[in-house]
Protein backbone atom coordinates (compact mmCIF):
# COMPACT_ATOMS: atom_id res chain seq x y z
CA UNK A 1 0.00 0.00 0.00
CA UNK A 2 1.76 3.35 -1.22
CA UNK A 3 -0.89 5.57 0.45
CA UNK A 4 -4.63 5.76 1.82
CA UNK A 5 -7.28 5.37 -1.09
CA UNK A 6 -9.56 9.03 -1.32
CA UNK A 7 -13.11 8.87 -1.95
CA UNK A 8 -16.37 9.24 -1.20
CA UNK A 9 -19.38 8.01 1.09
CA UNK A 10 -21.64 6.56 -1.98
CA UNK A 11 -24.98 8.60 -2.06
CA UNK A 12 -27.54 9.40 -5.18
CA UNK A 13 -25.54 12.22 -6.56
CA UNK A 14 -21.93 10.46 -6.33
CA UNK A 15 -22.40 9.37 -9.85
CA UNK A 16 -22.49 13.34 -11.00
CA UNK A 17 -18.97 14.15 -8.78
CA UNK A 18 -17.74 10.85 -10.26
CA UNK A 19 -18.47 11.81 -13.43
CA UNK A 20 -16.62 15.16 -13.35
CA UNK A 21 -13.51 14.02 -11.67
CA UNK A 22 -12.93 10.43 -12.12
CA UNK A 23 -9.19 10.68 -11.17
CA UNK A 24 -9.81 12.54 -7.87
CA UNK A 25 -12.45 9.26 -6.38
CA UNK A 26 -10.40 6.12 -5.62
CA UNK A 27 -12.62 4.73 -2.85
CA UNK A 28 -16.44 4.64 -2.55
CA UNK A 29 -17.49 3.35 0.93
CA UNK A 30 -21.49 1.78 0.05
CA UNK A 31 -24.14 2.25 2.77
CA UNK A 32 -26.32 -1.12 2.17
CA UNK A 33 -29.31 -0.10 4.00
CA UNK A 34 -29.70 2.50 1.14
CA UNK A 35 -29.93 0.24 -1.79
CA UNK A 36 -32.92 -2.08 -0.74
CA UNK A 37 -36.60 -1.73 0.77
CA UNK A 38 -37.32 -3.64 4.05
CA UNK A 39 -40.41 -4.90 4.66
CA UNK A 40 -40.65 -7.01 7.41
CA UNK A 41 -39.98 -10.32 9.04
CA UNK A 42 -43.76 -10.93 8.75
CA UNK A 43 -43.65 -9.90 4.42
CA UNK A 44 -44.50 -13.20 1.73
CA UNK A 45 -41.33 -14.01 -0.32
CA UNK A 46 -38.70 -12.30 0.41
CA UNK A 47 -38.05 -9.40 3.15
CA UNK A 48 -35.53 -7.37 1.28
CA UNK A 49 -36.12 -5.78 -2.16
CA UNK A 50 -33.09 -4.30 -3.64
CA UNK A 51 -33.51 -0.83 -6.13
CA UNK A 52 -31.67 -3.14 -9.04
CA UNK A 53 -30.89 0.77 -10.73
CA UNK A 54 -29.45 2.31 -8.14
CA UNK A 55 -27.78 -1.07 -7.61
CA UNK A 56 -26.44 -1.51 -11.30
CA UNK A 57 -25.32 2.26 -11.18
CA UNK A 58 -23.35 1.31 -7.65
CA UNK A 59 -21.58 -1.29 -9.78
CA UNK A 60 -20.53 0.81 -12.97
CA UNK A 61 -18.77 3.74 -10.13
CA UNK A 62 -17.05 0.63 -8.24
CA UNK A 63 -15.62 -0.90 -11.03
CA UNK A 64 -11.70 -0.02 -10.70
CA UNK A 65 -12.34 1.68 -7.05
CA UNK A 66 -11.80 0.13 -3.84
CA UNK A 67 -14.76 -0.27 -1.82
CA UNK A 68 -15.89 -0.73 1.32
CA UNK A 69 -19.50 -1.00 3.43
CA UNK A 70 -20.79 1.49 5.87
CA UNK A 71 -23.53 1.05 7.60
CA UNK A 72 -26.09 1.82 10.53
CA UNK A 73 -28.90 -0.59 10.62
CA UNK A 74 -27.07 -3.61 12.54
CA UNK A 75 -26.76 -1.00 15.52
CA UNK A 76 -24.13 -3.80 17.24
CA UNK A 77 -24.28 -2.18 20.88
CA UNK A 78 -27.98 -2.66 21.36
CA UNK A 79 -29.41 -5.48 23.78
CA UNK A 80 -31.47 -6.90 21.34
CA UNK A 81 -30.40 -9.86 19.07
CA UNK A 82 -28.37 -9.64 16.02
CA UNK A 83 -30.98 -9.03 13.16
CA UNK A 84 -29.39 -12.06 10.85
CA UNK A 85 -31.36 -11.95 8.32
CA UNK A 86 -30.23 -8.07 7.80
CA UNK A 87 -26.97 -9.56 8.12
CA UNK A 88 -27.32 -12.66 5.02
CA UNK A 89 -28.70 -9.32 3.28
CA UNK A 90 -25.69 -7.46 3.79
CA UNK A 91 -23.37 -10.47 3.03
CA UNK A 92 -24.95 -10.79 0.02
CA UNK A 93 -24.54 -7.41 -0.52
CA UNK A 94 -20.92 -7.25 0.00
CA UNK A 95 -20.13 -10.24 -2.23
CA UNK A 96 -21.72 -8.68 -4.63
CA UNK A 97 -20.15 -5.60 -4.60
CA UNK A 98 -16.49 -7.18 -3.48
CA UNK A 99 -16.38 -4.85 0.43
CA UNK A 100 -12.66 -4.84 1.19
CA UNK A 101 -14.36 -3.81 5.29
CA UNK A 102 -17.41 -3.74 6.60
CA UNK A 103 -17.80 -0.45 8.93
CA UNK A 104 -20.52 -0.13 11.76
CA UNK A 105 -21.07 2.60 14.43
CA UNK A 106 -20.41 2.56 17.94
CA UNK A 107 -23.70 3.74 18.61
CA UNK A 108 -27.04 2.68 19.95
CA UNK A 109 -29.71 3.62 16.26
CA UNK A 110 -32.70 1.13 16.28
CA UNK A 111 -35.20 1.54 18.67
CA UNK A 112 -37.27 -1.67 19.89
CA UNK A 113 -40.87 -2.24 19.12
CA UNK A 114 -40.66 0.72 16.30
CA UNK A 115 -43.95 0.73 14.10
CA UNK A 116 -41.58 0.20 10.77
CA UNK A 117 -38.86 -2.90 10.19
CA UNK A 118 -35.43 -1.93 11.19
CA UNK A 119 -36.81 1.91 13.09
CA UNK A 120 -33.96 4.07 13.56
CA UNK A 121 -34.08 6.38 16.31
CA UNK A 122 -33.35 9.60 14.02
CA UNK A 123 -29.68 10.21 15.75
CA UNK A 124 -26.81 7.77 17.11
CA UNK A 125 -27.50 7.13 20.81
CA UNK A 126 -24.59 7.12 23.17
CA UNK A 127 -23.50 3.58 25.02
CA UNK A 128 -22.58 2.63 28.45
CA UNK A 129 -18.52 1.90 27.71
CA UNK A 130 -18.85 -1.07 30.75
CA UNK A 131 -17.63 -4.70 29.94
CA UNK A 132 -21.83 -5.73 30.06
CA UNK A 133 -21.82 -4.30 26.38
CA UNK A 134 -18.23 -4.56 25.42
CA UNK A 135 -19.41 -8.32 25.73
CA UNK A 136 -22.32 -7.45 23.25
CA UNK A 137 -20.36 -5.58 20.78
CA UNK A 138 -17.50 -7.97 20.92
CA UNK A 139 -19.40 -11.32 20.10
CA UNK A 140 -22.21 -9.10 17.78
CA UNK A 141 -18.51 -7.92 15.49
CA UNK A 142 -17.21 -11.74 15.46
CA UNK A 143 -20.36 -12.86 14.03
CA UNK A 144 -20.42 -10.11 11.35
CA UNK A 145 -17.06 -10.77 10.44
CA UNK A 146 -17.59 -14.59 9.71
CA UNK A 147 -20.80 -14.07 7.91
CA UNK A 148 -18.95 -11.19 5.71
CA UNK A 149 -15.57 -13.00 5.54
CA UNK A 150 -14.05 -9.01 5.79
CA UNK A 151 -12.63 -7.21 8.57
CA UNK A 152 -15.13 -5.06 10.42
CA UNK A 153 -14.83 -1.38 12.06
CA UNK A 154 -16.46 0.79 14.44
CA UNK A 155 -16.93 4.32 13.92
CA UNK A 156 -16.73 6.78 16.79
CA UNK A 157 -20.13 8.32 17.99
CA UNK A 158 -21.17 12.10 17.30
CA UNK A 159 -22.67 13.35 20.35
CA UNK A 160 -24.71 16.14 21.93
CA UNK A 161 -23.40 15.88 25.67
CA UNK A 162 -20.49 14.03 27.11
CA UNK A 163 -21.26 10.17 28.65
CA UNK A 164 -20.40 11.00 32.72
CA UNK A 165 -17.88 8.47 34.27
CA UNK A 166 -17.48 5.82 32.28
CA UNK A 167 -15.55 2.68 32.92
CA UNK A 168 -14.26 2.81 29.87
CA UNK A 169 -13.44 5.60 27.57
CA UNK A 170 -14.64 5.23 24.05
CA UNK A 171 -10.93 5.35 22.69
CA UNK A 172 -10.33 2.58 25.41
CA UNK A 173 -13.30 0.76 24.32
CA UNK A 174 -12.00 0.45 20.66
CA UNK A 175 -8.06 -0.59 21.62
CA UNK A 176 -9.50 -2.95 23.20
CA UNK A 177 -11.94 -4.65 20.74
CA UNK A 178 -8.55 -4.05 18.33
CA UNK A 179 -6.37 -5.55 20.75
CA UNK A 180 -8.38 -8.79 21.02
CA UNK A 181 -9.04 -8.73 17.45
CA UNK A 182 -12.37 -7.89 17.32
CA UNK A 183 -12.91 -5.28 14.68
CA UNK A 184 -10.90 -2.07 13.53
CA UNK A 185 -11.37 1.76 13.99
CA UNK A 186 -13.16 3.64 11.43
CA UNK A 187 -12.23 7.58 13.36
CA UNK A 188 -14.47 10.09 12.43
CA UNK A 189 -12.23 13.27 12.69
CA UNK A 190 -15.67 15.59 12.46
CA UNK A 191 -17.10 13.33 14.81
CA UNK A 192 -14.45 14.45 17.42
CA UNK A 193 -15.06 17.70 16.67
CA UNK A 194 -18.68 17.88 16.78
CA UNK A 195 -18.60 16.13 20.57
CA UNK A 196 -15.67 18.97 21.09
CA UNK A 197 -18.13 21.60 20.26
CA UNK A 198 -20.70 20.10 22.76
CA UNK A 199 -18.65 20.21 25.98
CA UNK A 200 -16.38 17.41 25.11
CA UNK A 201 -12.75 15.96 25.56
CA UNK A 202 -10.00 17.95 22.65
CA UNK A 203 -9.58 15.82 19.20
CA UNK A 204 -6.05 16.14 20.42
CA UNK A 205 -7.12 14.46 24.01
CA UNK A 206 -8.61 11.73 22.27
CA UNK A 207 -6.36 10.65 19.83
CA UNK A 208 -3.80 10.28 22.52
CA UNK A 209 -5.80 7.67 23.62
CA UNK A 210 -6.05 5.73 20.83
CA UNK A 211 -4.14 3.22 19.20
CA UNK A 212 -3.13 4.33 16.04
CA UNK A 213 -2.66 0.61 14.46
CA UNK A 214 -6.63 0.33 14.91
CA UNK A 215 -7.15 2.64 12.58
CA UNK A 216 -8.37 1.71 9.06
CA UNK A 217 -10.49 4.36 7.44
CA UNK A 218 -11.02 8.30 8.36
CA UNK A 219 -13.95 10.38 7.73
CA UNK A 220 -13.85 14.21 7.27
CA UNK A 221 -17.01 16.14 6.55
CA UNK A 222 -19.02 18.88 8.22
CA UNK A 223 -21.72 20.15 10.00
CA UNK A 224 -23.93 23.39 11.64
CA UNK A 225 -25.27 24.65 14.32
CA UNK A 226 -28.68 23.98 15.55
CA UNK A 227 -30.93 24.78 18.83
CA UNK A 228 -27.14 25.61 20.59
CA UNK A 229 -25.31 22.13 19.37
CA UNK A 230 -22.94 21.91 16.83
CA UNK A 231 -25.00 19.03 14.15
CA UNK A 232 -23.08 16.18 12.39
CA UNK A 233 -25.42 16.44 9.59
CA UNK A 234 -23.09 15.97 6.65
CA UNK A 235 -24.46 19.42 4.99
CA UNK A 236 -20.77 21.36 4.72
CA UNK A 237 -17.45 21.30 3.12
CA UNK A 238 -15.05 20.19 6.22
CA UNK A 239 -14.51 22.86 8.33
CA UNK A 240 -10.65 24.30 8.78
CA UNK A 241 -10.13 22.83 12.20
CA UNK A 242 -10.79 18.99 11.46
CA UNK A 243 -8.43 19.45 8.60
CA UNK A 244 -5.69 20.57 11.00
CA UNK A 245 -6.73 17.48 12.99
CA UNK A 246 -6.34 15.54 9.72
CA UNK A 247 -2.78 16.88 8.76
CA UNK A 248 -1.25 16.81 11.89
CA UNK A 249 -2.47 12.72 12.87
CA UNK A 250 -2.95 11.21 9.01
CA UNK A 251 0.70 9.87 9.02
CA UNK A 252 0.40 8.37 12.17
CA UNK A 253 -2.00 5.82 11.80
CA UNK A 254 0.44 3.18 9.98
CA UNK A 255 -2.68 0.80 8.72
CA UNK A 256 -5.01 3.54 7.17
CA UNK A 257 -6.60 2.05 3.56
CA UNK A 258 -9.08 5.19 3.41
CA UNK A 259 -9.48 8.33 3.61
CA UNK A 260 -13.80 9.47 3.03
CA UNK A 261 -15.32 12.81 2.79
CA UNK A 262 -19.63 12.35 4.16
CA UNK A 263 -21.61 14.90 2.78
CA UNK A 264 -25.95 14.71 2.37
CA UNK A 265 -26.85 14.16 -1.44
CA UNK A 266 -29.95 17.14 -0.19
CA UNK A 267 -26.99 19.41 0.04
CA UNK A 268 -25.27 19.25 -3.36
CA UNK A 269 -26.21 22.02 -5.20
CA UNK A 270 -25.28 24.06 -2.11
CA UNK A 271 -21.76 22.12 -1.92
CA UNK A 272 -21.28 21.82 -5.81
CA UNK A 273 -18.64 24.28 -6.70
CA UNK A 274 -16.34 23.21 -3.19
CA UNK A 275 -16.45 19.50 -3.59
CA UNK A 276 -13.67 18.91 -5.91
CA UNK A 277 -11.41 21.43 -4.13
CA UNK A 278 -12.77 19.29 -1.60
CA UNK A 279 -11.05 15.97 -3.15
CA UNK A 280 -8.22 17.62 -4.46
CA UNK A 281 -7.32 19.01 -0.84
CA UNK A 282 -7.76 15.08 0.52
CA UNK A 283 -5.31 13.89 -2.22
CA UNK A 284 -2.77 16.18 -0.92
CA UNK A 285 -3.53 14.88 2.49
CA UNK A 286 -2.80 11.18 1.42
CA UNK A 287 0.52 12.32 0.07
CA UNK A 288 1.54 12.97 3.44
CA UNK A 289 0.88 9.45 4.94
CA UNK A 290 4.55 8.16 5.49
CA UNK A 291 3.42 6.51 8.20
CA UNK A 292 5.43 6.97 11.03
CA UNK A 293 4.50 4.59 14.03
CA UNK A 294 4.00 6.19 17.31
CA UNK A 295 5.86 4.32 20.45
CA UNK A 296 3.15 4.15 22.70
CA UNK A 297 -0.34 5.01 23.44
CA UNK A 298 -2.56 5.60 26.65
CA UNK A 299 -5.28 2.60 25.66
Amino acid sequence: MTRPAVGLLYNPVSPLLIAQAPDLVEYLGVMPDRLWYDFGPSAPGRRFHRTLGAIDELRRCAEGRLTAGHGIGLSLPSAMPLDEAFVDAVAELAADIGFSWFSEHLSVFITPKGAVPNAQAGLGLPIAYDDEVYGIVADKAARLRQALGCPIALENGAFFTPVPDPDMTEPQFLNRLHAEGRCETLLDLHNLYVNWRNGGETPEAYIAQLDPAAVIEIHLGGGDDFAGFYMDSHSSLTPEPVWETAFAHVAGFPNLRAITYEFQETYYEDLADGLIPELERMHVLAETWTPRRRLAHAG
